[in-house]
């Protein structure tokens, strides 16, 4: 039992760490309209790569509803079901998705000595923002009244290289943080 309880305390200690880790990367942003840029996929790629499934998908779906419940937590400090039902309110409706795939693919790569340990993982970040992607544009689409190749343009396009470099960053800072976490058995 006691065992038990010091994973399930270790697990909600690392669930709110890295739902605080979305919340501060959320604000490093480029502002750009209508879809700003920030490391919010950055931090939920980490979130993802570090946490169990469920555990990495309750820390992003708190960021979510933190942010909902008017917390100052959204890109440029915004918050409030405003910007939920706003025109980029999908892509962050994804995050809790995101994260919970991105983490499967990290358990999946977890005993796998091969090269195709890093590989696993950066498709599972990669169909990860493939649904963001989706999520956001059909969100967008509605939202603004305008066809999916005008949300395509304005939403992803401008995107895609950088979110494909966040991947890679997130690749290369979870191989590190978790040797880390190994050495400090986390």
């Amino acid at each position: 039992m006691t065992e038990l309880r010091r994973i399930s305390t270790k697990n909600l200690i690392l669930t709110g760490m890295f739902t605080a880790v979305i919340c501060v990367l959320s604000q490093i942003i480029i502002p750009l309209e209508p879809v700003p840029f920030s490391l919010s996929l950055l931090a939920i790629y980490l979130t993802g790569a570090m946490l169990e499934p469920r555990y990495a998908f309750l820390a992003a779906l708190i960021y979510v509803l933190l942010g909902t419940f008017g917390l100052p937590v959204f890109a440029g400090f915004a918050g409030g079901p405003h910007i939920l039902t706003g025109m980029t309110g999908g892509f962050i409706m994804a995050y809790p998705i995101m994260a919970f795939v991105t983490s499967v693919f990290f358990k999946l790569s977890k005993n796998i000595k091969t090269l195709i340990y890093i590989i696993i993982p950066v498709l599972g970040m990669v169909i990860s923002l493939f649904i963001c992607y989706f999520i956001g544009t059909l969100w967008f689409s509605y939202s603004t009244g305008s066809a999916i190749s005008y949300a395509l343009t304005v939403c992803v396009l401008p995107f895609v290289a950088f979110d494909l470099i966040k991947i890679g960053m997130a690749a290369v800072i979870a191989t590190v943080l978790k040797k880390a976490a190994v050495k400090v058995a986390l």
